[in-house]
């Protein structure tokens, strides 16, 4: 992502996490207009902005784009009204060529459009290698095209989520919907097929929860954690 946005012919500003209180006064002082990182850290720069008196309309924010672990649409929602952006999801795998193989568009925000340049994909059936139909949720498998010295296609046990599927915004690429887990990571509780993000949306929806939960760079203790 760094030296793609380079190429664009964009600024870069690479003081990845941690020292948040620095960050928002690089965000007042250089007023760069797109954020990346992940969603949770997104909040807490927002948290630790609002301490320090910092708004985030009088900055010049205008898209953020976060990836690196699960998110729900009600995270996407707090994440544009308290940062005041819009925000896109973005997807990748260091085994093939790291983040650049899905992101969403700010048009549409509906779906990760796949960069079919480089990479084939494929949704399979985990448990016999069947290849699925568009539509249908299973393990996402990509053949890398451009990628040298890496696995072809990516081995088990891979992503679970909806199949590609075309959009009208971008015809020429397909697009994949949010990753809901592994396919190693699923939970079986009293017979119902249960993923982490489920849970992650439930609880994300409780605000007494939501405080109490710990997000990356907090340095505080937070009521009830020990």
């Amino acid at each position: 992502m760094h030296y793609g946005a380079e190429r664009l012919g964009a600024s870069v500003i690479p003081i990845s996490g941690g020292n948040t209180k620095r960050q928002v006064m690089i965000h007042e002082g250089l007023r760069p207009t797109v954020l990346t990182c992940t969603p949770s850290y997104a909040l807490h720069v927002a948290e630790t902005a609002e301490e320090m008196g910092v708004s985030f309309r009088d900055l010049r924010f205008k898209a953020g784009i976060f990836g690196a672990e699960p998110w729900s649409e009600r995270m996407r929602r707090e994440i544009e009204r308290k940062l005041n952006l819009k925000a896109m999801d973005i997807y990748g795998l260091s085994e093939v060529m790291g983040p650049g193989v899905a992101v969403e568009c700010i048009e549409a925000q509906s779906g990760l459009h796949i960069f079919e340049d480089h990479f084939i994909p494929e949704i399979i059936n985990p448990k016999t290698g069947e290849a699925l139909p568009w539509g249908m949720t299973g393990e996402l498998v990509f053949t890398t095209i451009t990628k040298e010295a890496s696995g072809d296609p990516l081995p088990h046990p891979g992503p679970l989520g909806p199949a590609p599927r075309t959009v009208p915004l971008r015809p020429t690429m397909v697009r994949m919907g949010r990753i809901q887990g592994r396919s190693d990571d699923m939970l079986i509780i009293r017979g119902v097929n249960v993923f982490p993000s489920q849970i992650e949306k439930r609880h994300h929806g409780d605000p007494q929860v939501r405080a109490a939960l710990p997000t990356r760079g907090r340095t505080r203790r937070q009521p009830g954690i020990s």
